[in-house]
C-alpha cells in the first residue's frame, strides 16, 4: 500500500513537472511582455503644474503638446498653454517656463534666480512671451530648445518653395536664461519652414527636420553653440533607390545617428495604385517594404547597403470582414546608440510589438506592450537616447507620465 502511494505521487509530480516544463518552454517561444511603470499623475487644468489639454472651440489647429526625456527629468511642453514645465521622475515641479499673458500667476514656484549657484535654490519659473510653443529637445548640460513662431513681421515669404518661414529655435540654459535664438543660418538666424522633428544627439548638437510642400525635406545641423555644420534638400529625385515598375518610393522620416553626421531615411515601397473605373486610384494595395538607408552629410552620398524593418503579421480578423486586416507598418521611435533601431507596430487592439534591430537589421529582440488606447484621449510616445521608452498619456479625468524600461532589454538577451 506504501509503495503503490508513493508510486502515486511520484507520478503525479512528475505529470507536473511535465506541465510545467510545456508551460515555460511555450512562453520562451512566445512574445514577453515589457510591463510599464506609472511615474506620475497631472491633473488637468491651468495651474504651474497642471496641463491643459482642452481644445479651443473654432480652433483651425490645436497648439502642440509633446514630452521629453532627459536624465531622469521630464520636460512637457503644453501648447495650449503657452508653457514648458520641468518635472522630476517623481513629479515635483523644478521648472515653469510660461507666458504671462496666457497663464495665471505662479503660486508652487518663485521666480528663478539666474545668478544662483545652489542647485536646490534654481528651483523657479520663468516667464517669456511665447508665441506657439511646439517641439522641444534637452541638451546633456540642459540646455532647452523650444520650438515657436515668429511675429508676422519677422515671416519670411520663400517664393521659391511657396511658403512661408515661420519657425525658429528658442534656447535657455540651465538657469532659465534666455540664449537667443537658432535660424537657417544659426544662431539670429532667418526662421525655418516647417519643423517636423527637432533632435540633440549624443555630442549635443542640434539637428532640425524640416518638410517642404512639394514632398522635399530640410535639415539643418549645428553644433552646441549654434553654428551651422550641415545642411541638406531631398526631394523625391535624389532618394537612394528609384521607381520601379509596379512600385512607387516615399521618403516618410528621417532620424538623425547619436555619434556621427548620418542621417536614417526611412522609405516605404508601394504598389502602384491602380486605376478604377471610375478613374480613381486604388490605394487599398499598400505598403510592401520599409527599409532605412543612411545618408551621410560630409559626402552627401548614401550608404549603398540598408535595413529592411520586419514585416508585420496581419492583424486578427475582426467579426463581419470576410479577409484579415494587413498591419500598418512599424514606426521608427529612433536610432540608439550602437546603431540599434527601435520600432513600434500596432498588433491588435490595446496592443503593439517593440523591434529591436540591430545595425545589420538583425532582429536582436521583441516585445509586447500594452498602451490602453481605447481609453486614452491623448498619447505621446518617444524613446530616450539611453533606449528607455517613454510618454505622456490623458483619459477624460488626468494625464500620466509612463515608461517602459527597453534599455535594458538588450542586456537581458
Amino acid at each position: 500500500m506504501a509503495k503503490h502511494l508513493l508510486r502515486s505521487r511520484f507520478f503525479v509530480l512528475f505529470g507536473v513537472c511535465v506541465t510545467l516544463a510545456f508551460l515555460v518552454g511555450c512562453q520562451k517561444k512566445g512574445i514577453e511582455d515589457l510591463v510599464s511603470t506609472q511615474l506620475f499623475n497631472l491633473s488637468l487644468g491651468t495651474m504651474d503644474d497642471q496641463i491643459n489639454l482642452f481644445q479651443f472651440e473654432n480652433a483651425i489647429e490645436t497648439p502642440l503638446t509633446t514630452v521629453f526625456m532627459r536624465d531622469g527629468w521630464f520636460y512637457v511642453a503644453n501648447g495650449n498653454a503657452s508653457k514648458v514645465m520641468v518635472f522630476s521622475s517623481y513629479g515635483d515641479l523644478i521648472y515653469l517656463f510660461y507666458n504671462p499673458q496666457k497663464n495665471p500667476a505662479p503660486t508652487i514656484l518663485g521666480p528663478l534666480d539666474p545668478n544662483a549657484t545652489d542647485e536646490a535654490s534654481t528651483r523657479g519659473y520663468v516667464a517669456y512671451p511665447f508665441t506657439d510653443i511646439g517641439k522641444i529637445a534637452v541638451a546633456s548640460d540642459r540646455t532647452l530648445y523650444v520650438e515657436d513662431r515668429v511675429s508676422e513681421a519677422k515671416m519670411v515669404k520663400d517664393v521659391d518653395h511657396g511658403l512661408t518661414r515661420t519657425q525658429i529655435i528658442l534656447r535657455f540654459d540651465r538657469r532659465g536664461r534666455s540664449l537667443g535664438s537658432i535660424g537657417e543660418e544659426g544662431v539670429g538666424g532667418t526662421p525655418f519652414p516647417f519643423i517636423s522633428a527637432i533632435h540633440v544627439t549624443a555630442k549635443d548638437q542640434l539637428v532640425v527636420i524640416c518638410r517642404l510642400p512639394d514632398y522635399s525635406w530640410q535639415v539643418y545641423w549645428y553644433d552646441k553653440d549654434g553654428s551651422p555644420l550641415y545642411q541638406v534638400q531631398i526631394g523625391l529625385d535624389n532618394l537612394p533607390v528609384k521607381d520601379q515598375k509596379g512600385t512607387i518610393n516615399s521618403l516618410v522620416d528621417l532620424m538623425p545617428d547619436q555619434d556621427e553626421p548620418l542621417l536614417y531615411a526611412v522609405i516605404y515601397a508601394s504598389k502602384s495604385a491602380a486605376p478604377t473605373r471610375s478613374g480613381t486610384s486604388d490605394s487599398s494595395q499598400g505598403v510592401i517594404a520599409v527599409r532605412a538607408y543612411k545618408l551621410d552629410l560630409r559626402t552627401h552620398k548614401y550608404d549603398p547597403s540598408f535595413v529592411e524593418f520586419p514585416q508585420n503579421p496581419p492583424i486578427k480578423q475582426k467579426p463581419g470582414l470576410k479577409a484579415t486586416i494587413p498591419a500598418p507598418p512599424s514606426n521608427l521611435l529612433g536610432v540608439g546608440q550602437g546603431g540599434y533601431y527601435y520600432l513600434l507596430a500596432y498588433s491588435d487592439t490595446n496592443l503593439y510589438t517593440l523591434q529591436i534591430l540591430d545595425s545589420s537589421g538583425k532582429l536582436r529582440a521583441r516585445r509586447r506592450i500594452a498602451i490602453e488606447d481605447s481609453t486614452l484621449t491623448f498619447r505621446d510616445i518617444h524613446l530616450s537616447s539611453s533606449g528607455i521608452l517613454y510618454g505622456l498619456f490623458a483619459d477624460q479625468d488626468k494625464a500620466s507620465v509612463a515608461w517602459w524600461r527597453s534599455d535594458l532589454v538588450l542586456k537581458g538577451n
